[in-house]
């Protein structure tokens, strides 16, 4: 499995969860000049933007967790990404940014076929508005 496909596995699981709790997912890998949101999904108050984070249970996780791939930098480009997608699409919904960690283990079957396990899935919410950097980097902080 490519990066690319791992990652793409990581945010389908990810858009179950989110299914699963009450969200409808509306986007997934909505591109925009500089950036890009892995899944936008809404509910009845909110509209939020998710950076899903999709890493391998065990040797992976030796450099810590998941979420901990969000720095500054890539917390900016996300905000700037759900300012250009609000711009895009009005809404009155509360936007709101979460991280949603996907960790996976693999097993080889008997056949010597490949299997991918989710192990843990954990649901970070308003995790890039903690941000310094998104709170006070943006000239527009009317939509975020």
């Amino acid at each position: 499995m490519t990066n690319r496909e791992f990652g793409y596995f990581g945010e389908s699981v990810a858009a179950d969860r989110l299914r699963e709790e009450g969200f409808t997912v509306a986007a997934r890998n909505y591109y925009v000049p500089g950036g890009e949101l892995d899944i936008v999904a809404y509910d009845e108050k909110n509209i939020i933007f998710v950076e899903v984070k999709t890493r391998y249970n065990g040797q992976s996780l030796r450099y810590g967790r998941p979420a901990s791939a969000v720095d500054e930098r890539k917390q900016t480009a996300v905000a700037a990404a759900a300012k250009q997608y609000l711009f895009d699409h009005k809404t009155s919904l509360s936007p709101r940014i979460d991280v949603m960690e996907v960790i996976v283990s693999e097993h080889r079957a008997a056949d010597g076929s490949l299997w991918y396990y989710v192990d843990e899935i954990t649901h970070i919410k308003n995790a890039v508005l903690a941000s310094r950097a998104v709170r006070y980097g943006s000239r527009d902080r009317r939509l975020l």
